[in-house]
């Protein structure tokens, strides 16, 4: 009897496209940190890549889903990247210090302008990473 092989390839990268247009209070906060650790775990990936093309609108309760995220990410060593940002919710992160476009110091976040480019950014040396 031949030994079975699987059918899934485990990517070390979790692409997820956040597709509520406003991200604010409890209900909707809590609703998204439970979905995003539910993909995280049943995944096995390593690093998290979030279209946020489609929110409009995020409040701070909002940013709790992905402060939880980022912890289960890093715990794993990996790296939560946030892609295509619209202006105000970039704005929203860039206030609170969240995620800088200087790159002047460590921000919570990185920032990148499409899903191809966040990946990309994964696999670069640091010093390509200017």
């Amino acid at each position: 009897m031949s030994e079975h092989q699987s059918r899934y390839v485990q990517c070390p990268v979790l692409v997820v496209r956040v597709t509520e247009s406003q991200v604010m209070g409890d209900t909707v906060a809590d609703t998204l940190r439970d979905e995003l650790l539910a993909l995280y775990d049943k995944s096995g990936a390593v690093h998290v890549v979030i279209d946020m093309e489609q929110v409009t609108y995020l409040s701070s309760a909002g940013i709790r889903p992905l402060l939880s995220l980022n912890r289960k990410v890093r715990e794993r060593e990996g790296r939560l990247i946030l892609c295509r940002l619209n202006g105000d919710v970039e704005g929203v992160f860039v206030a609170t210090r969240l995620i800088n476009s200087g790159r002047v110091m460590p921000a919570t976040f990185e920032n990148h302008p499409d899903v191809p480019t966040s990946i990309a950014s994964l696999y670069q040396k640091p010093e390509a990473m200017a």
